[in-house]
């Protein structure tokens, strides 16, 4: 007999794949088949980490759990009572805001000088002290100049190359002295664009103040209130304004001028005074407001249809000034402050006609305040 082939060593079983239950995360979505999936986990040869799910109707599947958490991270789902319902997220797109970097003005007089000398020379002879501080001020306000009362005025018919003043409540002369212990030079009255229909003739008195060595400009107007919260004699310090003159003094220059005619106006307006104005106010008992002003090209006033839509624009005040100035300022980097004196609210435009004589008397009534409120700010520049 032949003897019984010697039977063969059995092949090693490979050990079962290691199974860990894990708890069962939320599922987004429909269950399947009306039923929740039984989820269970393994790791392969590989090290790869797998999920059998369980389907009530017996049938299994295996997901990578890399993958999973993928599409967990990616999907995210709006709460079931958000406006727009259930579904896919709306990443917002908007922009953060970014913060603004401050800086310190650098003043560029360049061209202003040559344009300026003949002025310049003939106010150094006649002015006690070199101002560091000048003082603009609008229809019916110079009163408010009675600070420099004992300081003799220089007309401006005598200043070489000074516009002509054709105004009512512009007396049309300089005065300069110290004030809170600063240099300062008064401006009483300017020419409007409305007046000669030159932004050059417009802005060539500040143009003669920064030339002059002056740093700081104060501008004031009398304005027209469009906000109808607020009342005649109120105070308002200018955050921003708009522009609808139609026209601006860099419009024109060669791109070479010095002081660069590309300007930034983003922060033309001194926001530390602005912030200091709430304290300043209530020392001097004026009631201040802080706002936008709009600049118009006059010399008419506006419609109830324009008032309309200077509110909807965004504007507290609207004046047919002060913006040229505070362009041609900002353009050789002087800083400025601009005070919008509020003389006639929105109620009392709708009573009765408004003319230039009552603008002028209404701003003399409130120059006052505006002499208290300028003397305060002076002494805290």
């Amino acid at each position: 007999m032949e003897a019984a082939p010697e039977s063969l060593p059995e092949a090693p079983v490979p050990p079962a794949p290691r199974i860990e239950r894990a708890p069962r995360p939320p599922r987004r979505g429909r269950p399947a088949l009306g039923g929740h999936a039984r989820e269970e986990r393994y790791i392969d040869e590989t090290g790869e980490e797998y999920e059998i799910r369980s389907l009530p109707d017996g049938t299994s599947f295996k997901v990578k759990v890399s993958e999973i958490e993928r599409k967990k991270r990616r999907e995210r789902r709006r709460p079931q009572d958000a406006e727009h319902g259930p579904g896919p997220a709306i990443v917002e797109l908007a922009p953060r805001p970014l913060e603004k970097a401050r800086h310190e003005r650098v003043v560029t007089i360049g061209q202003f000088t040559k344009e300026t000398a003949r002025s310049v020379t003939f106010l150094k002879r006649r002015l006690p002290a070199p101002p560091k501080v000048a003082v603009v001020f609008g229809s019916g306000l110079s009163p408010a100049a009675e600070m420099l009362a004992l300081s003799e005025p220089v007309p401006y018919a005598r200043i070489p190359k000074f516009p002509k003043l054709t105004v009512a409540g512009h007396p049309g002369q300089a005065r300069a002295g110290t004030i809170e212990g600063v240099e300062t030079i008064f401006l009483e009255g300017r020419t409007h664009f409305y007046e000669t229909g030159s932004m050059a003739d417009t802005v060539y008195p500040v143009k003669t103040l920064v030339a002059l060595g002056v740093e700081y400009l104060i501008l004031t107007t009398s304005a027209g209130a469009i906000n109808p919260q607020y009342r005649a004699g109120d105070i308002m310090f200018v955050r921003d304004h708009l522009n609808l003159m139609g026209d601006n003094p860099m419009f024109g220059l060669p791109p070479d001028y010095e002081p660069s005619p590309f300007t930034d106006v983003s922060e033309l307006y001194d926001e530390t005074v602005i912030a200091k104005s709430t304290a300043l106010c209530r020392r001097v008992r004026v009631n201040r407001q802080v706002g936008v002003l709009a600049g118009v090209r006059g010399p008419v006033y506006e419609t109830p249809a324009e008032v309309a839509m200077l509110a909807r624009l965004g504007a507290d005040a609207v004046c047919m000034s002060v913006i040229p100035e505070a362009l041609c300022a900002a353009q050789a980097g002087i800083k400025v402050t601009a005070l919008a004196v509020i003389v006639n609210d929105r109620a009392e435009s709708a009573r009765g006609p408004l003319t230039h004589g009552l603008v002028a008397e209404r701003g003399t009534r409130f120059a006052d305040n505006l002499k208290r409120l300028l003397r305060g700010l002076l002494g805290a520049l």
